[in-house]
Order: structure tokens, then sequence, then C-alpha cells
């Protein structure tokens, strides 16, 4: 009995679509609109939402998990807060937008067991005309080596809880700290050319608050170029090319 209802649920999970219906994202925000919705509807049987904006993911909607949502600092976007996430949509309010908050906003939802299925859907949100203040961000360097001493400072409001992020994700031993330190890694700088997102969130009553962010490059020594005058770099090219003939001189006459 017990077997074949456990077919039955898997026939069931298999014959219902797997789809985002609607993604509602405003195209344009104007000028003294202080907060937006967004909202993603679906027809699916899924076990993961996400919302992205651009590549940052900044909020997480797990059915059935304690907590069953997350959220995550983006730049642009000052407030994240749910209205509603459920078997049919998942909406969100937006709020403290700054014209940083414009770009691609995707819904993401995935069954990550038996049958796997993943959907998802983009819209494009442009901001005009928002200010707010941000937390202030200093002190991080342009670029960084193996070991070297990543350290950056943050001043919010008083009344708030720093938290640091490194590429989306929270350095939660460091909550309430308001400088960041720690040792490079070449783990931590992806992409091309290789970067590093470091991210300062203010959060008020365990909600998102404010946030602002700077990025850093990797040292590539690789292909780094030659700061010598001309006249050294003419030079050592004809030493070395008189290097190789010689060296071709000496291989021909042990030839013969």
């Amino acid at each position: 009995m017990l077997v074949t209802a456990l077919f039955l649920l898997t026939s069931l999970a298999q014959a219902r679509p797997f789809n985002i219906t609607h993604l509602i994202v405003p195209e344009v925000i104007a000028p003294g609109q202080e907060e937006v919705e967004i909202e993603c509807r679906y027809d699916a049987n899924f076990t993961l939402l996400n919302w992205f904006k651009g590549p940052n993911e900044f909020f997480r909607y797990r059915p059935g998990a304690a907590p069953s949502t997350r959220s995550f600092p983006v730049l642009g976007v000052g407030r994240v807060e749910l209205i509603i996430c459920g078997p049919t949509a998942c909406r969100l309010k937006l709020g403290s937008l700054t014209e940083e908050a414009t770009g691609l906003y995707r819904c993401d939802i995935e069954r990550d067991v038996p049958p796997y299925k993943f959907a998802t859907r983009t819209a494009y949100m442009e901001v005009h005309g928002h200010e707010h203040r941000k937390p202030l961000l200093e002190g991080l360097d342009e670029e960084f080596g193996e070991g070297d001493d990543m350290q950056a400072y943050c001043r919010g409001d008083p009344e708030t809880e720093i938290r640091w992020y490194i590429n989306g994700r929270e350095l939660e031993e460091m909550r309430g700290a308001t400088s960041l330190k720690r040792k490079s890694s070449r783990l931590i700088f992806l992409g091309i050319p290789p970067m590093v997102t470091v991210q300062c969130a203010e959060y008020k009553f365990g909600k998102l608050f404010g946030s602002n962010e700077e990025r850093a490059r990797w040292k590539d020594h690789v292909g780094s170029k030659d700061e010598r005058p001309q006249e050294q770099r003419n030079l050592s090219a004809t030493v070395d090319m008189n290097i190789i003939l010689l060296m071709l001189m000496l291989c021909c006459i042990k030839v013969y």
C-alpha cells in the first residue's frame, strides 16, 4: 500500500506542470516612488525558489525549512520585505531603492529531488532619481595577492547591526563588527579578470536596512605590463635574440 501511494505521488509530481506563469516586475520606477512590489507566480511542485538581481541572490524560499526564507544584501536595494510566499506565488516588497537597483531581476524555481526540474524567468527594472543614505564603506585596497591583509571599515546608523559579505556569502562570525580583517586568497576571486565583492550591510530589527559594496582585483603578475623605458626594452630584446642565435650556432657545430 505504501509503495502504491509513493508511486502515485511520484506520478502526480511528474504529471504536474513545472512553470513560472508570470513574473511581475515594474519596468520603470519614477522619482518619488519609495517602494515597489515584485512577484513570481508559478504552477510547480518545487523545493527551492531564488530571487536574483543580476548574478547576486537577494532572497531565498525553501518550503518546509525552518526558517523557510532568507534575504541577502544587494546593491541598490536598501530593504527586502516578505509579503507572502506560498504554493502559487512569492511576492516581495523592495524599499529604499537607489538608481543602482536598475538591472535584470530573475526568479528561479528548482526541484532538487527526483524528478529533478528547473525553471527560470527574467524581467528588467529601471530606477530613476532615487537616493538614500548608505553605510560608509572605505579602506579596501584595489588589489590583493595571496596572503595579503584584506581590511575595510563600515560606518552605519548607530541603531543598526553591521554584517559583512564576501561574494554574497555572509561572514557570520563578524556580525556587529565595524571592520573587516581577513587574509586574501585566490579562491575568493572570481571571473575574468578575477574580482572579489565586499559588502557592508546594515540590519535593523533583523531586517535589511541598507548596504554598500566595493570590489577589488587579483594581482596578476603573469603578462604584467613592462614599465621599463623603450630603449631598455629594445636592448633587452636584442640581447635575447643574440643569445638564441648563439645557441643555435653551437648546436649546429656539435651536429657537424
